[in-house]
């Protein structure tokens, strides 16, 4: 799906620079431009320069500048398209394509459609029904503190306690039952019955970095310890939660700004932050970081301040994520609380200057968060072998460290808080990357191995489905071109032309002994195997399943000695490789392999897997 010229030509002639930057910066006239404060740094003097006639913007704080569509891309985090989209919509412009919108990307809208229509509906249950109001905006207003300007920033809701007021609402509105399923929100049961997924819980939507709402968290306001306090909308191609951050849409240009961001667990830590003033923050929603959360805050700021909660759980939360940051060349401190104390506790009890003053007193870097740690729990316990492991364990932490500059003032900053000295530290250091190096290795041939594994058992699976046609079908006759021929003979030729065999030796015996008998009535045949006489009419009491339907076998031996073949050659490639493991510059060893990939491109090409 391509925006068309005459669309984009539209949509930049159309815009207005100092308008749409003027949404995100306050800019004043001078002269014939405008000036305004940097947004993408703290300055007090202003240097960011709107030209209206060249419709560029410069930076000169950053040295960031560009055109419209370069702002959007800094400033929001879109993406090309979605610039487009975004000046699309603010000038009311319909964006023509170039081709036909895909099966995905349409089904994608509906999905996009029904989730802002369920927040909308929400939204209404919360601030227009007597339930909502007593039960969903009673709790966020008294119980956590919430005032009205947060709940409508963060478009919190409320689903009711019915069974299908939802479902049916949004069946009355158009939608499907099916893609209303696909959503999340909707679980359909036997006979055509369905029910909401969300009752009697309040609702927190889940923005993309663009703002589109891709799913929901709900939270339940009843005390009742046997029910699951926080769900989330089942995965979909919208909302996998391993990828989504709570809160990156509302904060995005905050972290931008700061040129960090504070790293939560929870939705309503998110929220009380941004109550207290303190925007540039995101939640992991609760699970445990995933490597995708951690590359979508650094397309943002290399800079995190993990704040966790203070109980046990959350300090071995913290423990886990420290490595993980180090890997992607993050720069990771770590707040350390007590007493079983929250991010949004702590934010309710403190004014804005008070919490980033507590906030920068009260983060550590990995180093001093751990010995902090340490000393907490062991240190009345001292022991010297429970030292050395926090030793360890700090020093593996430094090895997941790439920066060779950075690595080195670790060490040093490690000596000094451990009291060792730093050449005993090097010393272990450098054990520990070399077993590091080991392990990585047998990963890498693992996965290869496992790899192999794979397509050998796959091998296998297609040989047991032309067992199965043999058996089965052996006489059968089917169009070959103009001619007529039998599946036996088809794959007598097959075989013959191309000289394989199969890879199970029993299954190339069985093949063999039919050769040996293709002038005879195949269903006539017994194949001999460890004194055992089996007849193609008794295959079935052996346990070989027939799974393809009669009509469609002309088409099915097609394909299936295609993915033969291609699988076979892919086996004959991997040997030759293995062979020539010593020489692989040869020439007559490229050559071949030359020939065998191209031969099973050109297979693949037949089975419609272009590569």
């Amino acid at each position: 799906m391509i925006i068309s010229k005459e669309t984009k030509k539209k949509i930049l002639s159309a815009s207005c620079i100092e308008d749409v930057i003027g949404n995100f910066v306050e800019l004043r006239k001078s002269g014939i431009n405008y000036r305004g404060l940097s947004p993408f740094s703290n300055e007090k003097t202003p240097s960011f320069i709107v030209s209206p006639t060249k419709k560029i913007w410069k930076d000169f704080s950053s040295g960031k500048g560009g055109d419209i569509i370069t702002f959007l891309m800094d400033h929001e985090n879109f993406s090309y398209v979605e610039s487009l989209h975004f000046l699309a919509k603010k000038y009311n412009i319909k964006i023509k394509y170039t081709e036909e919108k895909s099966y995905k990307n349409l089904r994608n809208e509906r999905l996009y459609l029904i989730q802002d229509y369920a927040k909308n509906i929400f939204i209404k249950q919360l601030f227009l029904t007597e339930e909502g109001k007593r039960n969903g905006l009673n709790y966020l207003i008294q119980k956590r503190g919430f005032n009205i300007k947060s709940i409508q920033k963060f478009e919190l809701g409320y689903a009711s306690f019915s069974w299908n007021y939802f479902t049916k609402k949004a069946l009355k509105k158009g939608f499907e039952i099916q893609e209303i399923e696909k959503s999340g929100l909707t679980v359909i049961k036997n006979n055509n019955n369905y029910f909401d997924c969300f009752r009697k819980r309040i609702m927190f939507p889940i923005h993309n970095l663009s703002g589109k709402v891709v799913g929901f968290g709900g939270r339940t306001i009843d005390s009742n310890n046997f029910i699951t306090k926080y769900i989330n909308s089942s995965e979909s191609s919208l909302f996998q939660k391993s990828k989504i951050l709570y809160g990156i849409f509302q904060s995005k240009k905050y972290i931008i700004k700061e040129n960090f961001c504070y790293l939560v667990e929870g939705y309503t830590d998110v929220i009380s932050f941004h109550q207290n003033g303190i925007k540039n923050v995101v939640s992991s929603s609760g699970i445990s970081l995933t490597v995708d959360q951690v590359l979508s805050i650094k397309r943002l700021t290399k800079n995190v301040i993990l704040f966790y909660d203070g109980d046990i759980s959350g300090i071995k939360a913290s423990l886990r994520v420290v490595n993980m940051m180090l890997e992607k060349e993050m720069n990771i401190r770590i707040l350390f609380i007590s007493n079983g104390e929250d991010p949004d506790s702590l934010s309710r009890r403190y004014s804005r200057s008070q919490l980033k003053d507590f906030l920068m007193k009260k983060s550590y870097n990995f180093i001093s968060y751990k010995k902090i740690i340490y000393d907490k729990f062991y240190k009345k316990k001292y022991e010297p072998i429970k030292k050395s492991l926090l030793i360890l364990n700090i020093l593996n932490s430094i090895s997941k460290i790439k920066n060779i500059l950075q690595k080195e003032l670790f060490l040093q900053e490690a000596s000094r808080v451990l009291n060792i000295k730093q050449e005993i530290l090097n010393s272990e250091l450098e054990r520990i990357e070399k077993k590091n190096v080991k392990e990585k290795y047998l990963v890498e041939i693992n996965g290869i191995r496992k790899i192999e594994k794979k397509r050998e058992n796959f091998l296998l699976t297609l040989e047991i489905k032309l067992m199965q046609l043999i058996l089965s079908y052996g006489d059968k006759i089917i169009k070959k071109g103009k001619h007529k021929t039998t599946i036996i003979q088809e794959l007598l030729n097959f075989f013959s032309d191309f000289n394989l065999r199969f890879y199970l030796k029993k299954n190339q015996e069985i093949f063999d002994n039919i050769c040996s008998k293709n002038g005879e009535k195949i269903r006539n045949l017994t194949v001999k195997e460890n004194e055992k006489s089996y007849s193609l009419s008794k295959w079935g009491k052996k346990g070989i399943k027939v799974t393809y339907h009669e009509e469609h076998i002309d088409q099915y031996i097609v394909d299936l000695l295609l993915r033969y073949k291609s699988q076979y050659i892919l086996k004959l490639i991997k040997e030759e490789i293995i062979k020539h493991d010593n020489n692989i510059e040869n020439k007559s060893f490229l050559k071949k392999i030359m020939y065998l990939t191209d031969i099973k491109n050109k297979i693949n090409k037949k089975l419609h897997r272009y590569v």
